[in-house]
């Protein structure tokens, strides 16, 4: 039992069964209706009735969540590491890039599909959009971030600037890079969604507005629990990169992760 209580999967599956108890309770106790809100055996049922038709419209979600986030992330990395290697260039666009991360997604998607068009293109962009300026103020953070002793050594030791940049700002730079990854994962999926609000025909997104408009409520909070457990997959996936890489810091290894 001691076992059981200290692995690392107690915690949340207590937690869910507390959930789960405290859904159940509320509907019996109150006498809630379906239409606000269905019982977990509903949405359970109407999960494998019409499994496929998650599976179908998670599948596009997922790949313009994706494909933005890897397109977003990329430019973000780069421009990033361009503003850290030049003052010029931080100057000149950092106050720009720190504006337009105040600026909501919702008022970026009607413009990115009047510009890019009512396609997967423009899921993907608005998708890029909310990846690409974390990426771009980490990787900024995480490259002026290296130790300036160990700076002063690679210059003593006449390391090219490549070097420099290879093996001492890139190292320092990858915990505050995948801070970022981590956070831009499950926002690029709901970025996909809010797109898929305004104008889609697939996607999850569309499938809970669909499930509105008919009041399918059971559907409309199976969808919202598959996309919950997409990002999820999303930012575990993450989580697994990161270990790979940066399993030398100290925050994994603290955590024990």
């Amino acid at each position: 039992m001691k076992k059981l209580i200290e692995s690392k999967l107690f915690p949340p599956l207590f937690f869910l069964v507390v959930l789960f108890v405290v859904w159940v309770g509320s509907i019996m106790i109150f006498k809630i209706p379906t239409y606000l809100l269905p019982s977990p055996l509903k949405i359970y049922n109407e999960i494998v009735q019409n499994f496929y038709l998650f599976v179908f419209n998670g599948y596009w979600t997922l790949v313009e969540a994706m494909a933005g986030y890897l397109l977003g992330g990329s430019f973000g990395f780069l421009l990033g590491s361009l503003l850290a290697y030049s003052k010029f260039f931080e100057r000149g666009f950092l106050p720009y890039v720190v504006g337009a991360t105040t600026i909501p997604i919702v008022a970026f998607a009607p413009l990115v599909i009047i510009y890019v068009g009512f396609g997967i293109a423009s899921k993907i962009v608005i998708a890029a959009i909310v990846s690409f300026f974390p990426l771009t103020l980490y990787t900024l953070k995480g490259m002026q971030s290296s130790d300036l002793i160990h700076r002063d050594l690679f210059y003593v030791l006449a390391a090219s600037r490549f070097n420099v940049f290879i093996k001492l700002q890139l190292q320092s730079a990858l915990p505050y890079i995948f801070t970022a990854m981590k956070q831009t994962s499950t926002i690029a999926v709901i970025a996909a969604i809010i797109a898929e609000y305004i104008q889609a025909d697939r996607g999850f997104g569309y499938l809970i507005l669909q499930s509105s408009y008919v009041m399918d409520i059971p559907r409309m909070w199976s969808a919202v629990i598959f996309s919950c457990l997409l990002a999820m997959s999303f930012y575990g996936l993450v989580v697994l990169i990161e270990r790979k890489f940066v399993w030398w810091h100290s925050s994994l290894k603290e955590l024990k992760i």
